[in-house]
């Protein structure tokens, strides 16, 4: 049915010319009779639409690792010469139907047969559908790996993908982390009436039935549950729902430009929780830069720190913090890795021209060390599933616009701080 549907939605669509960009980097030690014809890769991301902030962090993190791997002169294969990657880029708009006509182009207009994913479930199923259809590697990271809590939603692990890979977490358990991070209060501060609002869409059904799960689990209440649509210029009902049923906590998953609205409409009620903690939209540097202070407090979930010590990230963080006016990021060591991953594979298969079969029966299964991820073990954490592997979360809180660990204990850099009135800031 969902192949249909987006079937459907190609047929809608016109078409859009791809962008295409072949990343530079330092000379490289190859000789010139050494190097081959490049590799190519299809990118989908989102550089227009409400995404586009999570989008142009996604671009950063595959053009640096595409310029790495070209600085060392590509990729070695069995025709015994290096071959560099370039990548042809689509615009998905923030939107999964036309990220799905993207693909579409991509794979018959530019004969692509690898794509490097989006950063959003809704996008990377629509992709991953037509990839299924053409026979095309889509090598994903940034989808739910499950179908959540008690949720008949069909994320990745659910779609019986043959030609899909995914890094990333559980849904059912990634709606834990706000209540463990909450868990780290004394228990006298802990908020247990929390007010949940998330994005009409199957992404912020399988999270928002995930946290409540995990809340009720807790002992708490789920005071107020909302959805929303994606783009919405005007939270004040939520808000006041909020305010009159004592709401102390607030889970929301919410595009960057939404949650960038919620939190002026929220200061401009002046109404603030003991505890704000979103998915997806309070991730991006220019989150903290376009908030400034009123980001303080505000917590988010993290698949990625550079704190945590994997392989090269700490200097990855250092690149980007030097690229984007002195801010961080929580989001690009995964999709570095992901390209680090393909190219892994890429060589281990050694054919030219490559064969996108042989690719991704290297990585289904496959064990891929050193990574900005650490080692990234495919079909280990389903072994029905072979082309997952999983990455557990982490929480962090924005405090003078520089990002606090806060959970897990052991990779803590500081406490959670509880959010004062904003009148009394």
């Amino acid at each position: 049915a969902l192949g249909l549907v987006f079937v459907a939605f190609l047929a809608a669509c016109g078409e859009k010319e791809t962008v295409t960009t072949a990343p530079g980097g330092p000379e490289t030690t190859a000789a010139e009779g050494d190097q081959g014809e490049d590799i190519v890769l299809g990118m989908l991301i989102s550089i227009t639409g409400t995404n586009a902030l999570g989008g142009e962090e996604h671009k950063w993190a595959y053009e640096t690792a595409v310029a790495d791997i070209n600085a060392k002169g590509g990729i070695k294969l069995d025709d015994g010469k290096s071959h560099k990657i370039t990548l042809k880029i689509a615009d998905d708009e923030s939107d999964p139907p036309k990220g799905a006509a993207a693909v579409e182009r991509l794979i018959k207009t530019d004969g692509v047969k690898m794509i490097l994913s989006a950063n959003q479930t809704p996008l990377n199923q629509a992709a991953a559908t037509v990839c299924e259809q053409y026979g095309v590697l889509y090598q994903c990271n940034t989808a739910w790996i499950d179908d959540g809590v008690n949720s008949p939603l069909p994320f990745m692990g659910s779609m019986n993908l043959k030609w899909t890979a995914d890094i990333f977490e559980e849904c059912a358990q990634a709606g834990k982390t706000p209540v463990n991070a909450a868990m780290t209060l004394p228990e006298d501060q802990r908020p247990t009436k929390w007010g949940l609002f998330l994005e009409n869409t199957p992404d912020g059904d399988g999270i928002g039935g995930s946290m409540q799960h995990w809340i009720e689990d807790a002992g708490w209440q789920v005071a107020v549950y909302e959805k929303f649509v994606e783009g919405t210029s005007d939270f004040s009902s939520i808000i006041m729902k909020f305010k009159q049923a004592g709401v102390e906590a607030t889970g929301t998953l919410i595009a960057p430009a939404d949650a960038i609205t919620w939190v002026r409409q929220c200061k401009e009620n002046n109404w603030a929780p003991k505890l704000m903690f979103g998915y997806k939209g309070f991730w991006p540097a220019d989150f903290a830069k376009t908030l400034g202070a009123d980001s303080d407090y505000i917590m988010n979930d993290a698949f990625w720190a550079s704190a945590i010590g994997d392989p090269g990230s700490k200097e990855l963080q250092e690149r980007f913090i030097a690229s984007h006016d002195g801010r961080d990021s929580v989001t690009v060591g995964l999709p570095y890795a992901a390209v680090q991953v393909l190219a892994m594979a890429i060589e281990r298969a050694g054919t030219f021209p490559v064969d996108q079969a042989l690719v991704r029966d290297e990585i289904f299964g496959g064990t891929f060390e050193g990574t900005t991820m650490g080692t990234i073990k495919y079909g280990e954490f389903y072994p029905n599933c072979p082309g997952i592997a999983h990455n557990p979360f982490k929480a962090l809180q924005w405090m003078n616009q520089e990002r606090v660990v806060i959970y897990p204990s052991e990779l803590a850099t500081g406490s959670i701080q509880l959010m004062p009135p904003w009148d009394q800031r």
